[in-house]
């Protein structure tokens, strides 16, 4: 009795399954239904061909590049993967250090640092994120290259270009530091020797490097802080209206720090002396903080771009003064 009983109950329960049927097949709903239900089954393939094609060129681009130059400055970054820890150079000699003001040696000189041309009119400036930093360089008429002579130095050194250091905290953005104290930006204006310019790459070079300090709005910094947003993603360049390089470059005649070292990015060339200046310039939070929306080649944004604090070892850093002398 039990088994007709169930027996009955299946029978009814199909043909009320195919009745269903039939009613939904007469009707718009059925068609609908497929076909939504098909498009969301191509939409699904179509993706996940596209994201495998696109995980697969990423994968052999990636290879082409590394065997072709394992060493490009295009895959310089400050992470995990190609930070300074993984740099190949020298083991002395390198840039950046901590000066330690009370043991810096004192050192005179009758005649003042001579900064010609930084009063000049650049025909052209360009601004670069090349994916690590913000690069600045200058166009001048011929023999109107601003240069940097006299103190204690043996040569004459003519600008070549500024770059910038800063990290997501105030506390750690400088490569430089003072009685072990970071700044939140440093600028970092590379100048090459004006008679021997064959070597420039790896010796003759000056840096002369100052600090910044958070505090007031800076007027002379937004004649490039408010070009900035053209530059945010890595590999753009923007032509902005020229100013005199003196607006960034304050002139200093003494009290100033310095010291032999290095370049501060790969390959790192020694020969560089380096002059610090001694009073850090003013920067809004506002005016950093558009630093800190350039972009690197990833995508992201750059976070920090100093190399760690290297070992001075037997070298000494000099706090030099200038002394009219009679």
């Amino acid at each position: 009795m039990g088994c007709c009983w169930s027996c009955a109950c299946v029978s009814s329960y199909w043909c009320w399954l195919r009745e269903l049927l039939v009613q939904l097949v007469d009707t718009n709903w059925f068609i609908l239904i497929w076909a939504v239900s098909g498009a969301l089954v191509v939409l699904y393939n179509l993706h996940s061909g596209i994201c495998l094609m696109e995980h697969i060129s990423g994968c052999g681009q990636a290879s082409e590049e590394t065997a072709a130059a394992p060493d490009s400055r295009s895959s310089l970054d400050y992470g995990i993967r190609h930070g300074p820890h993984t740099w190949r150079t020298a083991d002395n000699n390198q840039s950046p250090i901590n000066i330690v003001s009370r043991c810096a040696e004192e050192v005179c000189f009758n005649q003042a640092l001579r900064w010609i041309g930084y009063e000049n009119l650049p025909v052209g400036i360009r601004l670069e994120n090349n994916g690590h930093t913000l690069l600045l360089r200058a166009a001048f008429q011929d023999e109107e290259t601003p240069h940097l002579g006299g103190g204690d130095l043996l040569s004459c050194f003519s600008f070549h270009e500024i770059s910038f250091r800063w990290s997501w905290y105030n506390s750690t953005g400088s490569e430089h530091t003072l009685d072990n104290e970071h700044f939140p930006l440093e600028m970092q204006c590379l100048h090459t020797d004006a008679v021997n310019t064959a070597n420039a790459s790896s010796r003759s070079l000056l840096m002369v490097s100052y600090m910044f300090t958070v505090s007031v709005e800076n007027p002379f910094m937004d004649v490039i802080v408010q070009h900035l947003v053209a530059v945010q993603l890595a590999g753009q360049c923007v032509e902005i209206p020229p100013f005199p390089l003196n607006y960034l470059m304050s002139p200093f005649y003494t009290d100033f720090y310095s010291y032999h070292g290095s370049l501060t990015e790969p390959p790192c060339h020694r020969g560089a002396e380096w002059f610090i200046c001694p009073q850090p310039i003013a920067i809004s939070e506002r005016q950093l903080h558009e630093f800190r929306k350039l972009r690197s080649r990833s995508g992201a944004r750059i976070g920090r771009n100093a190399r760690p604090v290297q070992s001075l070892g037997d070298r000494t850093v000099k706090i030099n003064c200038y002394r009219a002398f009679d």
